[in-house]
């Protein structure tokens, strides 16, 4: 990867890792998570809707294809991340952080499925056991077994980024040929029109807590978050490729785990660090990033999907 573009993963890395602090404060504010999820979807489209008008004017979407943002909105933006918003009344942000960056496993799993261009193989199979097993770390074999309110709160991030990586592949096999940017808006908005309604519906802004630090945590969830970053993000994979661009993802637990610990006192135990070693450890080997010599690699060839 050129030197040049490490700034933006760096930058990218540290955004969607404070994300799930910004959401944490939110919460604790007495905001509902449907409410957290449509303020960011609100404040992401209108901040990537300059990026997009021009190519909007250029050409604009036929109705399969509006059709299709409809249907991805809800599963690539309204779905996850009212999931994880959800699943913070019941975990930190930091092991939210963790559970997240289980998409690249979800999108390996998927691609072999439904894309048949990456083949389950001894590199990538070892790498899926490794990474989900990181999944019994964070939630501990005591919650699973008893089906606690951490192992809840980290199956619904595992339900989240099931969903980005389904709506990844989908968006690789409809929408290769549109400006990313585009397809971000285009998500964004029908996802707005979904969620804003039922916030308000549900009462989800009712009794919050409207201080200062809790308008700029939504401001910045939002416009930084699922807006500028989002533009950044497709910028990167127009410039290096999908493949290299997913690299963010093993960036972003780290932060969201120090930011966690660092401003809002989340516990750091070892159950959080064993479940961050092998989820990465998992996503590096299924990614081809940590050569296995006794294994036979196969080509690999990755999907756009990160958590944010």
């Amino acid at each position: 990867m050129p030197a040049r573009h490490l700034p933006t993963l760096f930058l990218l890395s540290v955004i969607w890792g404070a994300s799930f602090l910004f959401i944490e404060v939110q919460l604790e504010a007495g905001i509902a998570p449907l409410g957290v999820a449509g303020l960011r979807t609100l404040l992401g489209a209108a901040a990537l809707l300059p990026f997009a008008l021009p190519a909007l004017r250029r050409t604009p979407p036929s109705p399969r294809t509006a059709l299709l943002f409809g249907i991805l909105g809800i599963t690539n933006f309204a779905i996850p991340w009212t999931l994880i918003a959800l699943a913070e009344h019941h975990i930190s942000s930091g092991m939210a952080s963790i559970a997240n960056s289980t998409a690249p496993l979800w999108a390996a799993i998927l691609s072999v499925a439904f894309l048949r261009t990456d083949a389950l193989t001894p590199r990538r199979a070892l790498g899926l056991a490794i990474g989900f097993s990181g999944i019994v770390f964070l939630a501990g074999p005591a919650s699973l077994a008893q089906l606690s309110g951490q192992a809840f709160g980290v199956g619904l991030v595992l339900l989240s980024t099931l969903s980005y990586a389904a709506s990844a592949i989908a968006i690789r096999r409809a929408l290769g040929g549109l400006e990313p940017v585009v397809v971000a808006l285009g998500q964004l908005v029908p996802a707005t029109a979904v969620l804003l309604p039922l916030a308000f519906a549900a009462g989800s802004f009712e009794g919050a807590a409207w201080s200062g630090r809790v308008i700029a945590a939504a401001t910045v969830l939002g416009v930084l978050g699922s807006g500028a970053a989002v533009a950044l993000y497709m910028n990167l994979i127009q410039r290096i490729g999908a493949v290299r661009s997913t690299l963010v993802t093993y960036l972003i637990p780290p932060w969201g785990v120090l930011l966690g610990w660092a401003l809002l006192g989340e516990p750091l135990g070892l159950d959080v660090l064993a479940g961050l070693v092998a989820i990465l450890a998992g996503v590096l080997i299924v990614q081809g990033v940590v050569p296995l010599p006794s294994l036979r690699r196969a080509p690999s060839q990755g999907t756009a999907a990160a958590g944010r």
